[in-house]
Formats: structure tokens, C-alpha cells, sequence
């Protein structure tokens, strides 16, 4: 087997890449094949991973958080490379939800777990989303794609704020930007039935978890060629705070202002544009087509993988 590694260098402290290190040597002595590719500026890691799938690599391993993860995504898409993570960066949603543990210096021995998963772990296909802008620009998702508030609140954050402040730098750009965020009225188009909301923020899940905190699509399987859609309706601040703590105390399924739907392809237009994220990355502006894209990545899974994120084998 070979591995090709791509490292977002700005992840994880001096301790973190050391054992990185013990880790490409364990899985070297396992007669895996490793090569080290660091990344240098946005695009990197998806020109890497292209590069890795066009050779034939039989796994591509991103080393960094969500954003890293979301760039080999967009370069593996498609082909027999299988994606896997060891994670680094400030949220690892993913890993959470799938059981990948992440490093911390309470946890030393998380990158080792990790590539022996790597070695070990089971391959499956999932689905993944694809954003389509207005401009034509086209880019896929892991986990999630959001309009409007949260897309909002990841253009307030920058890399150098996750790496000063962790998690805190989410909490202190969501107070900035909540304070004066209006909902926009809008069409949302699921597959062919239209309905008017007033759109807060709306969540495309492919995934359930939703920024570590949320399992915002308890139902949602990352392989069943289907997409979750979650719209908050609202305002201003007193409904994103509404909303918040409705998510945080398991309430917001009762909602009226809460709306769930599933498909395959959703259609959102605003009176004025909203900002759009795919997993964290600012994209663009509303209006968008949001559609799956059916088995199109291969993933290493742990072997004993939590049994509410995919289908069970041989079901379709």
C-alpha cells in the first residue's frame, strides 16, 4: 500500500508533528509506501491530492482540520484514492462523529490510533454535496454547506484567529456578526416543490454533527444518495439566540420557525444575497443549487465506526 500525506504545516504545535513523524514511521514498518507533502497556500492540498489520485495513490491522508480536509476532498472526488484523516486543526467535526480521536498533549498517543486505523480501518463509499453558483463556480462538501449566518460568521474568522484562540474565535465572531444579521426572505426549492421562508441561516447536511456542539441532522446518512436541509427562520438577534438555545437544549425540532427537509437537489434565492460557506470555507454569495453528488468519495474508516452515520452494507 502507499500513502500520500499532505500536511497543513500551520497545524498543531512542535509536539504534534513529532509524533506525526513516529506515525509515517509506523506505518512504514508496516511495508506501507509514505510520501510527506506540505501545503503552502490555499489550493495546495486539493492540487496535491488530484496529484496523488492521478499516481495511482491508493490513500490520501489529510493532516490538519476542517478546512485541509475539505480542500483533499475536492481533489479526490471522483476517484479510487481513499481519503483519510489525521486530525489537527481547531474543529475536526468528522472525526468526532466517526471516532477518529485528536490529538492533544492529554492525548499523545492520538496520531498513532489514527495511522493504525489508516492501516487497518475499512474502506467505504459516501456521497458527497455540490455547491453551484450563480458565476458557474462549482465546489464540493464533506460535511455541510450553510447560507447566511454561519457563512457570515466563517468570513469573520481568520486561520491566525482559530490557531491564537481555538474554538473561542468561532464564539467572539458569531457574537460580532449575530448582533446585527437580518433574515432575508427567499425561495427554497427542494427537488421541485418551491416554498417562501424568511431565511436566518439554512444548514445542507451531508453528515449529522454540526460544529462539534449540534447533531443538527440526526437522521442524515453520509451514504444514502440523499441531502438534509435544516432552515432557520428569523430576524435579528433575539431569533438567532432563539435558535441557539433551542439546538443546545435538544428543542429545535419543535420549532414552527424551524423547517427540516431532505433530497437531492435544493435550490436557495434570496431578495438580497446571502454569503455561503462549504465546510467553513466562504464560497459565495445566494442565489445556489445545492445537489449530492452519489458515492463519489472513498473514506478509511475505523473498523468498529459508530452505526447511525452510514447505511449498513449491501442496503441501498
Amino acid at each position: 500500500m502507499n500513502a500520500c500525506v499532505i500536511l497543513n504545516p500551520a497545524a498543531g504545535p512542535r509536539d504534534f508533528h513529532r509524533q506525526l513523524n513516529k506515525a509515517i514511521e509506523y506505518l512504514r514498518t508496516h511495508d506501507w509506501e509514505v510520501e510527506l507533502f506540505k501545503t503552502a497556500a490555499k489550493g495546495d492540498a486539493t492540487r496535491l491530492a488530484r496529484q496523488a489520485a492521478d499516481a495511482g495513490c491508493d490513500v490520501a491522508v489529510a493532516v490538519g482540520g476542517d478546512g485541509t480536509i475539505h480542500e483533499v476532498v475536492n481533489g479526490l472526488a471522483g476517484s479510487d484514492t481513499a481519503l483519510a484523516i489525521i486530525p489537527a486543526g481547531t474543529a475536526n467535526v468528522y472525526a468526532v462523529d466517526v471516532g477518529i480521536p485528536i490529538w492533544s498533549p492529554l492525548r499523545p498517543n492520538a496520531i498513532r490510533i489514527a495511522a493504525e486505523i489508516i492501516r487497518t480501518g475499512q474502506r467505504r463509499k459516501i456521497d458527497l454535496g455540490q455547491v453551484e453558483l450563480a458565476d458557474g463556480q462549482r465546489r464540493f462538501f464533506f460535511m455541510w454547506c450553510g447560507v447566511g449566518l454561519d457563512a457570515a460568521i466563517a468570513e469573520g474568522v481568520s486561520s491566525e484567529d482559530t490557531r491564537r484562540l481555538g474554538m473561542a474565535a468561532w464564539a467572539i465572531a458569531g457574537v460580532m456578526v449575530a448582533v446585527n444579521f437580518m433574515g432575508i426572505r427567499g425561495n427554497v426549492t427542494v427537488d421541485d416543490q418551491k416554498e417562501r421562508r424568511r431565511v436566518l441561516w439554512a444548514v445542507i447536511s451531508n453528515g449529522q454533527l454540526y460544529g462539534r456542539l449540534w447533531r443538527i441532522a440526526p437522521d442524515a446518512k453520509m451514504d444514502d444518495g440523499l441531502l438534509d436541509l435544516t432552515v432557520f427562520e428569523g430576524h435579528g438577534v433575539l431569533s438567532t439566540a432563539r435558535h441557539l438555545a433551542g439546538l443546545t437544549l435538544g428543542q429545535y425540532a419543535r420549532d414552527p420557525t424551524v423547517h427540516f427537509y431532505r433530497g437531492c437537489s435544493f435550490t436557495i434565492e434570496t431578495r438580497k444575497p446571502l454569503p455561503i460557506h462549504v465546510d467553513a470555507e466562504p464560497m459565495g454569495t445566494t442565489p445556489a443549487t445545492i445537489s449530492v453528488a452519489p458515492h463519489v468519495l472513498n473514506v478509511v474508516l475505523p473498523s468498529k465506526l459508530p452505526s447511525h452515520l452510514l447505511l449498513k452494507e449491501g442496503q441501498a
